[in-house]
């Protein structure tokens, strides 16, 4: 890996804005979030593409343009067409998966995994089932660990079971991982997202300390796709919130059991409900399903608020020094902040 001081980086910020005949409120809006953003006192640089959308209508979206000094690392300036690996975000798009086999009859939620992944039986010596797995109470740190907790008891955030359960899609539908979800994919009109890392997607570093970024070289193995590997973009993943929320992907009764609290995790924004794949807030008086995402190169964030159809997407290819997350997601949570001070102020 190459070292990169980042106060040796040049950032070259672009905004692109949609702006047809809109209400003067409207455009105070837009500027404020573009404040965001280029305002002079910020803790660190936005790497990366930012989008606000009210249905499929992108109604804001900054991107920037990040390129180290060293000319044959330099990369071309982001799109919201450029694929960026969504690290947690994959999480709801493979409870999406299980719940798609839930609705053809070959899942029971309440069924214990090893009904389906039978090279488990002897592992833990408890009952997990597939809910638990969905909703973080499986106890599961990795296959090879004692249980954290036992199966229903405390919310334990888990990629290995989030992993496990793009194994077992995989065994119920006769179709590897991959091809299920790339089906998906293509139901929802996202012509740009993939669960593979054969693509070619955005040039990525790590921030080992304040101010210090190595590029990183190798991809995120494939057997943590359905966990955190997901490749999408910006654009793809405004798709993806009206394709999980507001069509036919999963039946009524399967989504309202995805966005149902079903565990309680802490979060820097507070206690947060958690459903299948995605956070449940409603604290601030404005419904909330989210999810945030860390991995090697990358960071995301994806929050949908349904009484008014919004999405709210950030995708960056820097993952922040990891000791202050408050400071790695900044602009994230301030993109947040203000666009629920704007629902409440309506």
């Amino acid at each position: 890996m190459m070292k990169t001081n980042v106060l040796a980086c040049r950032l070259a910020y672009s905004l692109v804005m949609t702006l047809p005949m809109v209400s003067v409120a409207a455009q105070n809006d837009v500027v404020e979030f573009k404040s965001i953003f280029t305002h002079a006192d910020m803790p660190r640089a936005f790497s990366g593409v930012a989008v606000i959308a009210k249905g499929r209508d992108i109604t804001f979206s900054y991107t920037s343009t990040f390129q180290p000094v060293t000319a044959d690392l330099i990369s071309p300036a982001f799109t919201l067409q450029t694929p960026f690996v969504v690290a947690s975000l994959s999480k709801q798009m493979t409870a999406a998966l299980v719940m798609r086999e839930v609705d053809k009859g070959r899942i029971d939620l309440d069924a214990p995994i090893t009904q389906y992944l039978r090279y488990l039986a002897e592992k833990w010596g408890a009952v997990i089932t597939v809910r638990q797995l969905l909703n973080h109470l499986s106890g599961i740190v990795a296959i090879d660990k004692p249980l954290k907790t036992a199966p229903g008891e405390a919310f334990a955030y888990s990629n290995t079971g989030y992993n496990l359960l793009g194994e077992l899609v995989a065994k119920t539908s006769g179709q590897d991982y991959e091809a299920l979800a790339s089906d998906m994919f293509e139901r929802c009109n996202m012509d740009n997202t993939f669960a593979s890392g054969n693509t070619n997607h955005a040039v990525r570093y790590h921030e080992k300390s304040v101010g210090e970024l190595v590029t990183i070289i190798k991809d995120l193995p494939l057997r943590f796709t359905p966990s955190a590997g997901i490749i999408s973009t910006a654009e793809d993943l405004v798709s993806w919130t009206q394709c999980l929320h507001n069509s036919d992907l999963v039946s009524t009764k399967s989504h309202v059991q995805m966005v149902l609290k079903a565990a309680t995790r802490k979060h820097r924004w507070g206690e947060l409900g958690y459903g299948f794949g995605l956070q449940l807030s409603d604290s601030r008086a404005v419904q909330e399903w989210s999810h945030s995402g860390y991995v090697l190169g990358y960071i995301s964030t994806l929050s949908y608020y349904p009484e008014s159809d919004t999405s709210m997407i950030l995708l960056e290819n820097i993952s922040w020094y990891p000791k202050d997350m408050t400071r790695v997601f900044y602009y994230h949570d301030q993109l947040r902040n203000q666009l629920l001070t704007q629902f409440i102020d309506e």
